[in-house]
This record gives structure tokens, C-alpha cells and sequence, in this order.
């Protein structure tokens, strides 16, 4: 009976729980929006090694296993700049990023914490204005994370700079801090802000991921390919091709390249150019002006940049020329339109 009766209390205990936790997910309100927009892995230094996709340090995970974390002129170093063997690393990664399926695994690392002094932890992830408090407090995009800004806050820049713009709602930022509530979420004061750039990036020559793979004749697959725009070659994340045979590529470096002023609303998962045209993750109806045009295929979120077919800059856009040919994409705003 005795076992009996705790079975019940523990079954009710879980029951309140899960109540609790579906009613959370279903408020409109509730803070725990989706996943991270960071991930982490930590580990001990083994070596320094020149992979095919960049410098990288081979680490010991936690549990022992082997992982490459991949650097590049883009990663971020809140503390020191260098690790020796031994040392201990996190690195933190963009959680919805394409990786390449092999072993071990490799991560491509946006932050790299080295040298962190004992009393400073470290948060990467997006962050939001906390409705649930008043001015000056910010939760990161996966809910479990906050910060409040004190008179002491330091808000700079990755290369140091002071960050004057004022806004970090919908920010990517690296939260340096030392102690810290243990509510849920957990909550304490910022010492230091990094607010990371937005800017497009090269990301890694690889393969797509498997269900990205295109069909048929790999030769053709346009994944990686340069991207030219007016006949001038852009740094831009890289373009994939969908196992529908659709080239997908980003659109902020390639709108703002052309002159277009692009916005992004975290919220919404919208898109929006010159005020004129709108387009939402996910969905296939695209609005210009107060018409509607639906493509084939929708925009996509892919390791935190948009991507659109390449058919929205002929479509959208009414530009004479977007194609990808001879191993490279090109888009062009004048000349004539290429069959």
C-alpha cells in the first residue's frame, strides 16, 4: 500500500508538471520561444590542425571523445586569443547550422572562450526585450537565460568598439557575467555585452547536409558555388540546392548589394525590402506591394541567415537575369534576360 501510494504521489507530481509546463507552451507570452540560437561544446586542447575546412583545434569532449572545432577570421574571443595543449575550451556553434556528417565531428565556431577568469561565466544565444520586467532586461531565444544592464555594463563590439546603436532586442550577443540567480530562467547582471555583427559570412566549403543532397548528376549541384551580382563576386554565406533541384541563396547580402534595404523581424520570421515586399519563413506566398505572388518554393532559415530560390530575384524582383551556370550563380539588375 505504502509503495502504492508513493507511485500515485510521484504519477500526480509528474502530472502537475507537465500541465504546467504544455500550459507555459501554449501562452503567447511565454519566453521559451524555440531552441538555442547557440550551441556549446567544451573540451581539453589536444592539437592544433589544418583541416581542408580551416585551422581547427582537435579537443577531448567532456566524455572523451574527439571534436574539431573549426576556426575562422569571423570567430570571437571574449578572453585570450590563443589555447595551449591542455587548456580548457568552449566553443559555442549556431545550432541550426548545415554540418558535415563525418567523425569526429566538426564544428564550425562563431565564440571561443579561452583563458575565462574563474569568477566570469559566459552566455551566447539571441536575445529579447523580457516583457516580464521592466526596461534594461533581456532573455536569450532558448528562455532559460537572462540578464538585467546595471550603470556598470560594458556594451562594446567584437573589435572593441563602444556598441552606440542602444537597441540589443533581437541581438545575437555574448553575455559575460559572475554570479547568477538560480531561478528559471536564471537571471543575473551583465559585466560585459559583446553584440555580435550581423554581416554575411563565408561559411565552410561543405557538403550539403543529406537531406539537401540534390538528385541525379552531382556535376550540377550549384552547393558552394560563387555568387556574383552585377558581375562583381560578393562574401556570402553558401548557396545549397535542394533535393528538388532548387538553388537556394542568401538574400541580405545579395538584396543590400543591389541596393535594397532589408529588415528582419525575429518575431514575425519576416523579411521585409524597401518597405515594399514581404517575405515570411516558410511560406510560399510572397507580398509586393499590396499583391500577392505565390512561388514554388518558400524562403528558408538556414544557420541563421535567409535564403530564397533563386527565382525570387526574376519573379520578386523583375530582374532581367538570376541563374546559376558553368559553376557559379550570377544575378544581374540590367542587360538582357538570359533563356
Amino acid at each position: 500500500m505504502k509503495k502504492a501510494l508513493s507511485i500515485l504521489l510521484v504519477a500526480g507530481m509528474l502530472t502537475t508538471a507537465i500541465a504546467g509546463m504544455a500550459a507555459a507552451a501554449d501562452d503567447e507570452t511565454n519566453p521559451w520561444r524555440e531552441l538555442p540560437y547557440y550551441l556549446s561544446i567544451t573540451g581539453t586542447v589536444v592539437s592544433y590542425e589544418d583541416l581542408k575546412s580551416g585551422l581547427s583545434i582537435k579537443i577531448d569532449d567532456e566524455y572523451g571523445n574527439p571534436a574539431y572545432l573549426i576556426l575562422s577570421d569571423k570567430t570571437v574571443y571574449p578572453f585570450e586569443t590563443t589555447a595551449a595543449v591542455g587548456d580548457v575550451v568552449t566553443g559555442f556553434y549556431q545550432a541550426n547550422a548545415p554540418m558535415i556528417a563525418i567523425w569526429p565531428p566538426q564544428y564550425n565556431i562563431s565564440v571561443l572562450v579561452v583563458g575565462a577568469p574563474e569568477d566570469k561565466r559566459v552566455v551566447v544565444d539571441r536575445f529579447y526585450e523580457w516583457e516580464d520586467h521592466s526596461e534594461g532586461y533581456y532573455i536569450a531565444q532558448s528562455g532559460a537565460f537572462a540578464f538585467r544592464i546595471s550603470e556598470d555594463t560594458e556594451i562594446i563590439l567584437e573589435n572593441g568598439d563602444d556598441y552606440i546603436d542602444g537597441d540589443l532586442a533581437g541581438k545575437r550577443i555574448v553575455v559575460i557575467f559572475d554570479v547568477s540567480t538560480r531561478s528559471i530562467p536564471e537571471l543575473a547582471t551583465a559585466r560585459t555585452l559583446i553584440v555580435l555583427c550581423e554581416d554575411a559570412v563565408n561559411l565552410p566549403d561543405v557538403a550539403p547536409p543529406e537531406e539537401l543532397a540534390p538528385v541525379g548528376d552531382p556535376e550540377i549541384d550549384a552547393s558552394g558555388w560563387p555568387i556574383l551580382v552585377n558581375g562583381v563576386l560578393v562574401e556570402a554565406p553558401a548557396a545549397y540546392q535542394t533535393a528538388e533541384r532548387i538553388v537556394m541563396v542568401p538574400l541580405r547580402v545579395i538584396a543590400e548589394t543591389l541596393g535594397f534595404e532589408v529588415r528582419w523581424d525575429a518575431e514575425a520570421r519576416t523579411v521585409t525590402l524597401d518597405d515594399s515586399i514581404v517575405l515570411t519563413i516558410g511560406d510560399a506566398s510572397y507580398l509586393v506591394g499590396e499583391t500577392v505572388i505565390e512561388l514554388a518554393d518558400a524562403p528558408a532559415l538556414m544557420g541563421g541567415f535567409t535564403y530564397v530560390p533563386l527565382a525570387f530575384f526574376r519573379d520578386i524582383l523583375e530582374l532581367p537575369n538570376a541563374f546559376a551556370f558553368e559553376g557559379q550563380i550570377e544575378i544581374h539588375s540590367d542587360g538582357d534576360r538570359m533563356e
